[in-house]
Protein backbone atom coordinates (compact mmCIF):
# COMPACT_ATOMS: atom_id res chain seq x y z
CA UNK A 1 0.00 0.00 0.00
CA UNK A 2 1.14 3.52 -1.04
CA UNK A 3 1.72 5.89 1.81
CA UNK A 4 0.31 9.29 1.15
CA UNK A 5 1.51 12.75 2.76
CA UNK A 6 -1.60 14.63 4.08
CA UNK A 7 -0.43 17.40 1.82
CA UNK A 8 -1.91 15.43 -1.66
CA UNK A 9 -5.25 16.43 -0.10
CA UNK A 10 -4.52 19.99 -0.84
CA UNK A 11 -7.15 22.07 -3.05
CA UNK A 12 -5.74 23.35 -6.57
CA UNK A 13 -5.85 27.01 -5.19
CA UNK A 14 -3.94 26.18 -2.12
CA UNK A 15 -0.74 24.59 -4.19
CA UNK A 16 -1.18 27.82 -6.53
CA UNK A 17 -0.35 29.40 -3.41
CA UNK A 18 1.92 27.52 -2.37
CA UNK A 19 3.92 27.66 -5.37
CA UNK A 20 3.57 31.46 -5.94
CA UNK A 21 4.89 31.87 -2.34
CA UNK A 22 8.05 29.59 -2.98
CA UNK A 23 8.81 30.92 -6.00
CA UNK A 24 8.36 35.05 -4.67
CA UNK A 25 8.10 35.26 -0.95
CA UNK A 26 5.41 37.66 -1.51
CA UNK A 27 3.05 39.94 1.25
CA UNK A 28 -0.89 38.75 1.47
CA UNK A 29 -1.68 41.68 -1.00
CA UNK A 30 0.99 40.62 -3.59
CA UNK A 31 0.08 37.15 -3.34
CA UNK A 32 -3.77 38.10 -4.15
CA UNK A 33 -2.46 40.31 -6.94
CA UNK A 34 -0.43 37.33 -7.93
CA UNK A 35 -3.05 34.70 -8.10
CA UNK A 36 -6.16 36.63 -8.63
CA UNK A 37 -7.92 35.79 -5.89
CA UNK A 38 -9.60 38.28 -3.96
CA UNK A 39 -8.01 39.15 -0.07
CA UNK A 40 -10.42 37.14 1.55
CA UNK A 41 -9.96 34.25 -0.39
CA UNK A 42 -5.82 34.54 -0.02
CA UNK A 43 -6.62 35.43 3.99
CA UNK A 44 -8.90 31.74 4.12
CA UNK A 45 -6.39 29.86 2.37
CA UNK A 46 -3.30 31.35 3.94
CA UNK A 47 -4.99 30.84 7.28
CA UNK A 48 -5.72 27.12 6.00
CA UNK A 49 -1.89 26.78 5.37
CA UNK A 50 -0.20 28.23 8.55
CA UNK A 51 -2.56 25.13 10.37
CA UNK A 52 -1.33 22.53 8.39
CA UNK A 53 2.42 23.99 9.71
CA UNK A 54 3.08 24.43 5.65
CA UNK A 55 3.59 27.91 5.48
CA UNK A 56 5.43 30.59 7.94
CA UNK A 57 6.17 34.39 7.77
CA UNK A 58 9.24 35.70 7.05
CA UNK A 59 11.22 39.36 6.68
CA UNK A 60 8.73 42.11 8.11
CA UNK A 61 7.49 44.62 5.84
CA UNK A 62 8.90 47.60 6.60
CA UNK A 63 7.25 51.07 7.02
CA UNK A 64 3.65 49.98 7.08
CA UNK A 65 1.75 51.25 9.63
CA UNK A 66 -0.61 49.29 12.39
CA UNK A 67 -0.28 45.77 13.23
CA UNK A 68 2.98 44.45 11.95
CA UNK A 69 2.49 42.36 8.25
CA UNK A 70 5.04 39.84 6.86
CA UNK A 71 6.31 38.41 3.70
CA UNK A 72 4.78 34.77 3.01
CA UNK A 73 7.51 31.46 2.81
CA UNK A 74 7.44 27.96 2.70
CA UNK A 75 7.84 26.25 6.23
CA UNK A 76 11.04 24.23 5.10
CA UNK A 77 10.26 21.21 7.93
CA UNK A 78 6.93 20.96 7.02
CA UNK A 79 7.52 18.23 4.53
CA UNK A 80 10.42 16.53 2.31
CA UNK A 81 10.82 14.86 -0.61
CA UNK A 82 13.51 12.00 -2.24
CA UNK A 83 15.30 11.39 -5.29
CA UNK A 84 16.72 8.30 -6.47
CA UNK A 85 19.50 8.25 -9.41
CA UNK A 86 20.44 6.00 -10.85
CA UNK A 87 23.41 5.58 -12.74
CA UNK A 88 25.51 2.70 -14.08
CA UNK A 89 27.28 1.28 -11.17
CA UNK A 90 25.86 3.44 -7.80
CA UNK A 91 22.48 5.19 -7.38
CA UNK A 92 22.35 8.17 -5.70
CA UNK A 93 19.64 9.54 -3.00
CA UNK A 94 19.08 12.70 -2.00
CA UNK A 95 16.40 14.45 0.23
CA UNK A 96 15.35 18.25 -0.11
CA UNK A 97 12.98 19.93 2.46
CA UNK A 98 10.01 21.49 1.22
CA UNK A 99 11.67 24.83 0.34
CA UNK A 100 14.22 22.92 -1.52
CA UNK A 101 16.98 22.80 0.03
CA UNK A 102 18.74 19.49 -0.13
CA UNK A 103 19.27 18.06 3.35
CA UNK A 104 20.72 14.53 2.71
CA UNK A 105 22.61 13.41 0.42
CA UNK A 106 24.59 9.61 -0.51
CA UNK A 107 25.66 7.44 -3.17
CA UNK A 108 24.93 3.64 -2.83
CA UNK A 109 26.86 1.16 -4.77
CA UNK A 110 24.62 -1.59 -6.19
CA UNK A 111 24.35 -4.92 -4.60
CA UNK A 112 23.84 -6.19 -8.57
CA UNK A 113 23.87 -3.51 -10.74
CA UNK A 114 22.36 -6.22 -13.44
CA UNK A 115 19.31 -7.55 -11.02
CA UNK A 116 16.03 -5.49 -10.89
CA UNK A 117 14.37 -6.90 -8.03
CA UNK A 118 17.24 -7.05 -6.02
CA UNK A 119 18.20 -3.17 -6.35
CA UNK A 120 14.11 -2.41 -5.48
CA UNK A 121 14.85 -3.73 -2.65
CA UNK A 122 18.09 -1.96 -1.90
CA UNK A 123 16.34 1.38 -2.65
CA UNK A 124 13.49 0.79 -0.25
CA UNK A 125 15.81 -0.21 2.76
CA UNK A 126 18.20 2.44 2.12
CA UNK A 127 14.95 4.69 2.26
CA UNK A 128 13.06 3.41 4.71
CA UNK A 129 16.57 3.46 6.80
CA UNK A 130 17.76 7.09 6.01
CA UNK A 131 13.96 8.26 6.92
CA UNK A 132 14.73 6.46 10.02
CA UNK A 133 18.33 7.58 10.61
CA UNK A 134 16.98 11.67 9.88
CA UNK A 135 13.63 11.59 12.10
CA UNK A 136 11.63 11.91 8.77
CA UNK A 137 8.06 10.48 9.23
CA UNK A 138 6.53 8.82 6.57
CA UNK A 139 3.40 11.38 6.58
CA UNK A 140 6.47 14.16 5.92
CA UNK A 141 6.76 12.73 2.67
CA UNK A 142 5.84 13.96 -0.62
CA UNK A 143 7.20 11.52 -2.12
CA UNK A 144 10.43 9.81 -4.41
CA UNK A 145 11.28 10.82 -7.49
CA UNK A 146 13.11 8.52 -9.78
CA UNK A 147 15.21 9.24 -12.27
CA UNK A 148 15.86 6.59 -15.15
CA UNK A 149 18.03 7.20 -18.47
CA UNK A 150 17.02 6.81 -22.20
CA UNK A 151 14.29 7.58 -24.03
CA UNK A 152 10.62 6.22 -23.31
CA UNK A 153 9.77 3.45 -26.04
CA UNK A 154 6.40 2.76 -27.26
CA UNK A 155 5.60 -0.22 -24.84
CA UNK A 156 6.17 2.81 -22.22
CA UNK A 157 9.45 1.17 -21.25
CA UNK A 158 12.79 3.55 -20.81
CA UNK A 159 15.22 2.31 -23.43
CA UNK A 160 18.03 2.89 -20.59
CA UNK A 161 21.13 2.11 -22.95
CA UNK A 162 23.49 1.98 -20.44
CA UNK A 163 21.62 0.00 -17.47
CA UNK A 164 20.31 -3.12 -18.87
CA UNK A 165 18.54 -3.83 -15.75
CA UNK A 166 15.84 -1.13 -16.03
CA UNK A 167 15.21 -2.43 -20.00
CA UNK A 168 11.98 -3.75 -21.19
CA UNK A 169 10.17 -2.42 -17.73
CA UNK A 170 6.86 -0.41 -18.69
CA UNK A 171 4.87 1.44 -16.01
CA UNK A 172 7.69 1.76 -13.31
CA UNK A 173 5.93 4.73 -11.40
CA UNK A 174 3.47 1.81 -10.40
CA UNK A 175 6.12 -0.71 -9.87
CA UNK A 176 7.61 1.82 -7.61
CA UNK A 177 4.97 2.98 -5.32
CA UNK A 178 3.75 -1.07 -5.24
CA UNK A 179 7.07 -2.04 -4.01
CA UNK A 180 8.50 0.82 -2.12
CA UNK A 181 5.49 1.91 -0.54
CA UNK A 182 5.79 6.09 -1.47
CA UNK A 183 3.99 7.78 -4.01
CA UNK A 184 6.23 7.95 -7.21
CA UNK A 185 7.43 9.83 -10.27
CA UNK A 186 9.75 8.80 -12.94
CA UNK A 187 11.75 10.87 -15.21
CA UNK A 188 14.30 10.59 -17.67
CA UNK A 189 17.94 12.00 -16.42
CA UNK A 190 17.86 15.48 -18.50
CA UNK A 191 13.94 16.35 -17.08
CA UNK A 192 15.16 15.60 -13.59
CA UNK A 193 18.71 17.80 -14.04
CA UNK A 194 16.23 20.58 -15.55
CA UNK A 195 14.05 20.33 -12.58
CA UNK A 196 16.90 20.60 -10.30
CA UNK A 197 17.96 24.23 -12.39
CA UNK A 198 14.48 25.11 -12.41
CA UNK A 199 14.20 25.25 -8.62
CA UNK A 200 18.09 26.35 -7.86
CA UNK A 201 17.03 29.43 -7.02
CA UNK A 202 18.99 31.02 -9.62
CA UNK A 203 16.73 31.21 -12.17
CA UNK A 204 12.87 32.35 -9.93
CA UNK A 205 12.03 34.95 -12.79
CA UNK A 206 12.92 32.61 -15.88
CA UNK A 207 9.37 30.62 -16.97
CA UNK A 208 10.63 29.05 -20.04
CA UNK A 209 14.23 27.53 -20.01
CA UNK A 210 15.89 24.89 -21.85
CA UNK A 211 18.77 22.87 -20.13
CA UNK A 212 20.79 21.15 -22.50
CA UNK A 213 23.21 18.02 -20.66
CA UNK A 214 26.43 16.78 -22.72
CA UNK A 215 27.58 13.88 -21.06
CA UNK A 216 27.43 9.91 -21.68
CA UNK A 217 24.53 11.52 -24.27
CA UNK A 218 23.03 15.07 -25.12
CA UNK A 219 19.96 15.60 -24.31
CA UNK A 220 17.58 18.64 -23.59
CA UNK A 221 15.09 19.19 -20.55
CA UNK A 222 12.24 22.03 -21.53
CA UNK A 223 10.11 23.96 -19.19
CA UNK A 224 7.67 26.33 -20.45
CA UNK A 225 5.12 28.63 -18.60
CA UNK A 226 6.41 26.78 -15.30
CA UNK A 227 5.97 23.22 -16.56
CA UNK A 228 8.16 20.51 -18.02
CA UNK A 229 7.58 19.37 -21.43
CA UNK A 230 6.78 16.04 -21.80
CA UNK A 231 5.68 15.95 -25.28
CA UNK A 232 3.00 13.78 -27.04
CA UNK A 233 5.30 10.53 -25.80
CA UNK A 234 6.91 11.55 -23.68
CA UNK A 235 10.47 11.94 -25.49
CA UNK A 236 10.31 16.10 -25.51
CA UNK A 237 14.04 17.04 -25.89
CA UNK A 238 15.21 13.78 -27.12
CA UNK A 239 17.98 16.21 -29.01
CA UNK A 240 20.50 13.27 -29.33
CA UNK A 241 18.03 11.77 -32.58
CA UNK A 242 20.63 14.73 -34.57
CA UNK A 243 23.34 12.38 -34.42
CA UNK A 244 22.84 9.07 -35.58
CA UNK A 245 24.80 6.80 -33.49
CA UNK A 246 27.93 6.41 -35.54
CA UNK A 247 27.80 9.68 -35.89
CA UNK A 248 29.77 11.94 -33.10
CA UNK A 249 28.16 14.22 -30.65
CA UNK A 250 28.82 17.21 -28.67
CA UNK A 251 29.24 14.60 -25.26
CA UNK A 252 31.83 14.64 -22.78
CA UNK A 253 31.60 10.36 -23.81
CA UNK A 254 32.43 11.43 -27.22
CA UNK A 255 35.58 13.39 -26.61
CA UNK A 256 36.39 10.79 -23.71
CA UNK A 257 36.58 8.42 -26.67
CA UNK A 258 38.49 10.24 -29.41
CA UNK A 259 40.70 10.62 -26.57
CA UNK A 260 41.40 7.18 -26.15
CA UNK A 261 41.57 6.86 -29.87
CA UNK A 262 44.51 8.83 -29.60
CA UNK A 263 45.82 6.72 -26.76
CA UNK A 264 44.77 10.12 -24.42
CA UNK A 265 42.90 9.36 -21.23
CA UNK A 266 40.53 11.49 -19.05
CA UNK A 267 43.20 12.75 -17.07
CA UNK A 268 45.71 14.18 -20.36
CA UNK A 269 42.38 16.62 -20.69
CA UNK A 270 43.60 19.43 -18.71
CA UNK A 271 47.24 19.84 -20.46
CA UNK A 272 45.69 19.26 -23.81
CA UNK A 273 43.69 22.06 -22.99
CA UNK A 274 46.12 23.92 -21.79
CA UNK A 275 48.18 23.40 -24.84
CA UNK A 276 44.95 24.16 -26.87
CA UNK A 277 45.96 20.02 -28.77
CA UNK A 278 45.27 19.81 -32.02
CA UNK A 279 42.96 16.68 -31.64
CA UNK A 280 40.95 18.74 -28.93
CA UNK A 281 40.78 22.21 -31.09
CA UNK A 282 39.17 19.99 -34.19
CA UNK A 283 37.06 17.84 -31.47
CA UNK A 284 35.78 21.48 -30.11
CA UNK A 285 34.99 23.20 -33.53
CA UNK A 286 33.20 20.93 -34.41
CA UNK A 287 30.97 20.77 -31.06
CA UNK A 288 30.76 24.42 -31.38
CA UNK A 289 28.71 24.28 -34.55
CA UNK A 290 26.95 21.04 -33.49
CA UNK A 291 25.98 23.02 -30.36
CA UNK A 292 25.34 26.28 -32.28
CA UNK A 293 22.61 23.91 -34.30
CA UNK A 294 21.02 23.12 -31.22
CA UNK A 295 20.56 26.40 -29.78
CA UNK A 296 19.32 28.46 -32.86
CA UNK A 297 16.53 25.28 -33.03
CA UNK A 298 15.88 25.68 -29.51
CA UNK A 299 15.27 29.30 -29.75
CA UNK A 300 13.39 29.02 -33.02
CA UNK A 301 10.80 26.76 -31.91
CA UNK A 302 10.94 26.90 -28.14
CA UNK A 303 11.77 31.12 -27.34
CA UNK A 304 13.38 30.29 -24.53
CA UNK A 305 14.57 33.07 -21.61
CA UNK A 306 17.09 31.47 -20.94
CA UNK A 307 19.26 28.46 -22.29
CA UNK A 308 21.39 26.23 -19.40
CA UNK A 309 24.61 24.12 -20.62
CA UNK A 310 25.16 21.72 -17.98
CA UNK A 311 27.09 18.19 -17.95
CA UNK A 312 30.61 16.73 -17.83
CA UNK A 313 32.93 18.98 -20.10
CA UNK A 314 35.02 20.78 -18.29
CA UNK A 315 33.57 24.06 -17.96
CA UNK A 316 36.50 25.53 -19.88
CA UNK A 317 34.99 24.29 -22.79
CA UNK A 318 31.29 25.00 -22.11
CA UNK A 319 32.28 28.63 -21.53
CA UNK A 320 34.31 28.65 -25.05
CA UNK A 321 30.93 27.27 -26.79
CA UNK A 322 28.82 29.60 -24.99
CA UNK A 323 30.94 32.45 -26.55
CA UNK A 324 31.19 31.38 -29.76
CA UNK A 325 27.51 31.22 -29.75
CA UNK A 326 26.99 34.58 -28.28
CA UNK A 327 28.63 36.02 -31.30
CA UNK A 328 27.62 33.82 -34.26
CA UNK A 329 25.88 35.16 -37.04
CA UNK A 330 23.08 33.13 -37.15
CA UNK A 331 22.42 33.54 -33.15
CA UNK A 332 22.40 37.44 -33.15
CA UNK A 333 20.72 37.90 -37.75
CA UNK A 334 18.31 39.78 -35.70
CA UNK A 335 19.74 42.47 -33.48
CA UNK A 336 16.24 43.88 -32.48
CA UNK A 337 14.66 40.31 -31.22
CA UNK A 338 14.82 39.41 -27.72
CA UNK A 339 17.55 36.50 -27.82
CA UNK A 340 17.82 33.89 -24.29
CA UNK A 341 20.62 34.36 -22.06
CA UNK A 342 22.94 31.65 -22.64
CA UNK A 343 24.74 29.69 -19.17
CA UNK A 344 26.92 27.29 -18.13
CA UNK A 345 25.26 25.58 -15.49
CA UNK A 346 25.72 27.17 -11.69
CA UNK A 347 25.39 23.84 -9.97
CA UNK A 348 28.17 21.95 -8.34
CA UNK A 349 28.28 18.03 -10.47
CA UNK A 350 26.70 16.44 -7.25
CA UNK A 351 23.74 18.33 -7.00
CA UNK A 352 22.76 17.59 -10.34
CA UNK A 353 21.07 14.48 -8.64
CA UNK A 354 19.02 16.86 -6.31
CA UNK A 355 16.65 17.87 -8.99
CA UNK A 356 15.05 13.87 -8.63
CA UNK A 357 14.11 14.84 -5.53
CA UNK A 358 12.21 18.13 -6.53
CA UNK A 359 10.47 16.30 -8.69
CA UNK A 360 7.68 15.57 -6.00
CA UNK A 361 7.36 18.95 -5.16
CA UNK A 362 7.34 20.18 -9.18
CA UNK A 363 4.35 17.87 -9.31
CA UNK A 364 2.61 19.06 -6.08
CA UNK A 365 2.76 22.73 -7.27
CA UNK A 366 1.67 21.78 -10.77
CA UNK A 367 -0.19 18.18 -11.06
Amino acid sequence: MTSLSPIHQLRASHRLLLKLIRQHTPSRAELSQLSGLTPGAITQYCDQLFELGLIKNGDKIEGKRGTASYYLTLNPTACYALGITFSVEVFYLAIVDFSGKCVYSQTVPYHSASDFETTVVQVKQTIYHTLAEQQITETQVIGVGYAIPGYIRADGAYSAAWLPMMQQRPNLQAVFEQKIGLKAWVENNINAIAIGEYYSGLWNQMEDMVVISADFGVGAGVISQGRLVAGGFGNAGEIGMFFPDKSHRPSWRDLLLQLQQHSFSESDLPQLIRQRHPLLENWLTHAKQQFLFLITSATAWLDPKVIVITGLLPAELISEIIEYIRNAESFTAYPHKPHPLLSSSRLEKEQTAIGTALLPIYHLFND
